[in-house]
């Protein structure tokens, strides 16, 4: 059991929206020692474990994201690897799964980061993923915080997952409302939001006092891509990223 929703009435609600919110799936103290552990994990540390590219992102001039970190934080692969999160990728995407992303994103308060809408394919190269991409992918966020309306809540316009791919923004990072309205998703600490590849999303800035880290993990199903680092193996949990297989591109 992953909330007081089941498994199927999750998945129902995936299906229709594109999004779901998965409440109370991590505690408040391992929410904590998230944080902690994202703030302690440094550039030449995730460096030096083998990943290939610049480890984190700044935007105006603060620490905006941090990939990979959990080759290099034994609490953050932990919580990556645990049967909450193991148990949620199961359900949806099977036994044999490939990691496509690790990050923790740290929204701090009054830091201007934004996000256009958006869709997750952009990120993806479509030479690597099958024709089922829909089905295949799977998004998951941990609010390491409390996400409020506040404090840069992330905005989906539910059901576009079933719609067209969109252009790619000319700027990512910002945010322009061109008359799209979609439903700003709040969570508590611990819950988990899953989100398709199609979903339309983006954010506006944090302008609260509030800080807003979430801890990102992307899945795929193993048949549907070329690379990528193992995450299940025929139900088994892979435990550590293969640095040979992580992305040579930063998403």
């Amino acid at each position: 059991m992953v909330s007081d929703l089941n498994i199927e009435e999750l998945k129902l609600i995936y299906e229709e929206k594109g999004i779901v919110r998965v409440p109370s799936v991590f505690t408040e103290e391992e929410c904590i020692k998230i944080k902690e552990n994202a703030y302690a994990v440094t550039d030449v540390e995730i460096k030096n474990a083998g990943y290939k590219l610049g480890p984190s992102e700044q935007i105006y001039n603060k620490k905006s994201l941090v990939f990979f970190p959990a080759i290099a934080n034994k609490y953050l692969n932990q919580i990556r690897t645990s049967d909450k999160m193991v148990n949620l990728v199961r359900e949806f995407i099977g036994d044999d799964v490939r990691q496509i992303n690790n990050q923790i994103y740290f929204r701090e308060p009054g830091d201007l980061d934004e996000f256009a809408w958006h869709q997750d394919l952009i990120f993806r190269e479509s030479e690597i993923f099958s024709n089922d991409v829909e089905e295949d992918y799977f998004q998951t966020i941990i609010a390491v915080d409390n996400i409020t309306l506040e404090n840069g809540a992330i905005e989906f316009i539910e059901g576009s997952h079933k719609g067209e791919v969109i252009s790619k923004p000319i700027n990512l990072r910002k945010f322009d409302r061109n008359g799209l309205k979609g439903v700003k998703y709040t969570a508590k600490r611990g819950d988990v939001l899953i989100w398709s590849v199609r979903i339309v999303h983006g954010s506006e800035r944090n302008l609260s006092d509030q800080q807003r880290m979430t801890y990102m993990n992307g899945f795929c199903r193993t048949k549907a891509a070329s690379s990528y680092p193992h995450y299940l193996i025929n139900g088994s949990v892979i435990e550590n990223m293969d640095p040979k297989l992580l992305p040579c591109t930063p998403r």
